[in-house]
């Protein structure tokens, strides 16, 4: 019997943790980048929030229109690409038979550490195992690059966020951070809309200067971001 796709409703829905699960959360980590994975139906179309790409932006001004709304705990709202094709994908396709198209931004390393490095320097840090505050950048490189990572550099990795390692498969559309015109280009045609985004999460301006020498080992210890940044849609 042929399997027919259910339809959503109008109102938006809205999946979302039980906020017991985050109870522990503290004003330090309150503040970190929690932005959430959007999905839109009559276009067929998941957005991943790759951390550091403007996702908080992207998320207040996307997250009116989109049917499912991933919120509460981070491991839910950071939905990364592997858990997507291992549970949502297959409930997805419930409301619409093909397979979604995925699409998200993607920032060049060195900067997206830079970013990462900058906003955990912020004063809601202080204190706190987490902060950056005292360190260079080369020692943020430096210990992001080492196993185990320290708490204050463990920021994750684009490429894990972006792809299956067991499918050998990636979100199948990526931009470069650094060619958002043309993202948001592509967005308001996808979405039929006219997209401004608000700033948010601000990264505060600090000196980040990178030795040669760290910046050669951050492009052997991140061969694979390096690959897929490479490899997105860049700027016309």
């Amino acid at each position: 019997m042929e399997r027919m796709a259910r339809p959503l409703t109008q109102s938006r829905f809205m999946v979302k943790a039980d906020t017991a699960l985050d109870s522990c959360a503290t004003p330090a980590t309150q503040h970190e980048d929690r932005p959430s994975m959007l999905y839109f139906e009559k276009q067929n179309l998941v957005l991943f929030a790759t951390p550091k790409t403007a996702s908080t932006s992207l998320e207040a001004a996307l997250a009116p229109m989109a049917d499912i709304v991933l919120q509460g705990d981070p491991q839910i709202k950071h939905c990364t690409f592997h858990r997507y094709k291992w549970r949502l994908e297959k409930f997805l396709m419930i409301f619409n038979e093909s397979t979604p198209e995925t699409v998200a931004l993607i920032r060049e390393p060195e900067d997206w550490l830079n970013s990462w490095f900058r906003f955990r320097h912020g004063s809601w840090l202080n204190d706190t195992s987490r902060s950056t505050r005292g360190k260079s950048f080369d020692e943020f490189v430096d210990a992001y690059l080492s196993d185990p990572k320290p708490e204050f550099a463990s920021v994750g990795s684009q490429a894990a966020f972006l792809t299956h390692p067991v499918l050998n498969d990636q979100v199948q559309t990526l931009f470069r951070y650094d060619a958002m015109p043309e993202f948001l280009s592509w967005l308001e045609a996808r979405l039929e809309c006219s997209l401004e985004l608000p700033q948010k999460n601000v990264s505060p301006q600090i000196d980040t200067s990178l030795s040669e020498q760290m910046r050669f080992r951050l492009r052997n210890g991140c061969a694979r971001d390096y690959a897929l940044y490479d490899c997105a849609r860049s700027a016309a």
